[in-house]
């Protein structure tokens, strides 16, 4: 697993959620009552999962010593912001600049203190 998918595990398991929240949506309208509450369950497992998830990578980025690089993965991965707002946040115009340049400076920060997580 590389630094990137590591990351992305808090917004694919929002992603996955959201989906299923729509499927529990279209069986409430068909009434099946069974296969809703089985739905409710996974959406219920997934969000306990996400907020392990969540809490252990932000813990793992507020040990990183750069402040840029904590505020980058932290609103970009965490709080799940558009490369815009991770700007904004950063107080810096060139989105570029964050998105290739810091972003990946940070990637590689995190990925060298944490590569025992990555090795999956």
């Amino acid at each position: 697993m590389n630094v990137q998918d590591y990351l992305m595990q808090i917004k694919d398991i929002d992603l996955r959620i959201r989906s299923l929240e729509g499927e529990l949506h279209d069986s409430c309208a068909e009434e099946d009552a069974g296969y809703a509450d089985e739905l409710r369950d996974r959406i219920e497992a997934d969000i306990e999962r996400c907020k392990e998830i969540r809490i252990r990578i932000r813990d793992q980025i507020q040990q990183l010593r750069d402040n840029r690089s904590v505020i980058l993965l932290t609103e970009y991965y965490v709080r799940g912001k558009s490369w815009e707002q991770v700007a904004a946040a950063l107080d810096l115009k060139s989105v570029k600049n964050v998105r290739e340049g810091l972003h990946n400076k940070a990637l590689e920060q995190f990925s060298k203190k944490f590569e025992k997580y990555l090795e999956i």
